[in-house]
């Protein structure tokens, strides 16, 4: 087993709607975009150092195996192995980065949670 000099980690949690969250979406750039990619997570701001992960499918569902392994290793790796100093900020850069793009699972953030989050949907139609 690897061992990270973090502090952090992440656990399944509840993630308030109307508060400041990430989204993790899976999908392909080069097939589809935004709108068309599937919805696999919610992340909420850390409370002391615990990042709060909703599920948003079934993990037992077979069709879901590839996306919630890539999304389960993206969140190891940016939120506990990358050993930011405040990884929440880290983040939400990474929603900012090409990396994001092009990877398989894509991360956007919403710092007004739903309310953010229906205007931004509102934009991509």
């Amino acid at each position: 087993m690897k061992k990270y000099n973090s502090k952090c980690q992440w656990q399944e949690g509840e993630v308030e709607p109307s508060s400041e969250y990430i989204e993790l979406r899976y999908g392909d750039v080069n097939k589809s975009s935004y709108p068309d990619w599937l919805p696999v997570a919610l992340i909420g701001k850390p409370k002391e150092y615990i990042f709060p992960v909703k599920w948003l499918i079934d993990q037992k569902d077979l069709q879901f195996e590839e996306a919630i392994k890539q999304v389960c290793k993206d969140l190891d790796f940016y939120l506990v192995e990358l050993g930011k100093p405040i990884p929440w900020e880290y983040a939400k850069y990474h929603c900012t980065t090409s990396a994001n793009v092009y990877s398989l699972v894509h991360w956007s953030y919403f710092p007004e949670g739903e309310l953010s989050k229906k205007q931004n949907d509102i934009s991509t139609k």
